[in-house]
């Protein structure tokens, strides 16, 4: 599948069952192999909220496909997997988990890894600086 027909799949969906896959999506990208960040660390990222509250997502997304929250948490989800996807173009071929895990000589990350930068700074308004600066060290790689 090409990645217009999976925009356009994605874009026929309800924002419920959108929100649910992004829920898991994130909830794999947990293990050491990949972020390393554990339940209590993505809570941060996702805006302060409880454990509690990260687990009964993941189970409603699991059991229903399809979650809802408010405003503010899906922006915190869209730019989350934007940030992914900057590192993604921005890091050598396989190694987009230790890219993001790995210090960063980018004077945005002050030698800190996205990982650690998003951890310290974990406000909405501090993640498209995160975003902007992976994008930049994409297109000038």
């Amino acid at each position: 599948m090409n990645d217009k027909s999976t925009k356009e799949n994605a874009s026929n969906l309800p924002a419920d069952k959108i929100i649910a896959t992004v829920v898991l999506w994130l909830d794999e990208q947990c293990p050491h192999e990949r972020w390393d960040l554990s339940d209590e660390q993505m809570c941060v990222l996702l805006g302060g909220i409880t454990v509690s509250t990260w687990n009964q997502w993941k189970e409603t997304a699991r059991i229903n496909d399809s979650l809802q929250v408010d405003q503010e948490t899906i922006d915190t989800l869209a730019m989350l997997v934007s940030i992914y996807k900057m590192i993604h173009l921005s890091s050598p071929t396989g190694f987009k988990y230790d890219f993001f895990k790995k210090p960063i000589d980018h004077p945005t990350f002050n030698g800190k890894s996205a990982r650690e930068f998003m951890l310290e700074n974990p406000s909405l308004d501090d993640f498209p600086l995160c975003q902007d600066s992976c994008r930049l060290i994409c297109y000038y790689k």
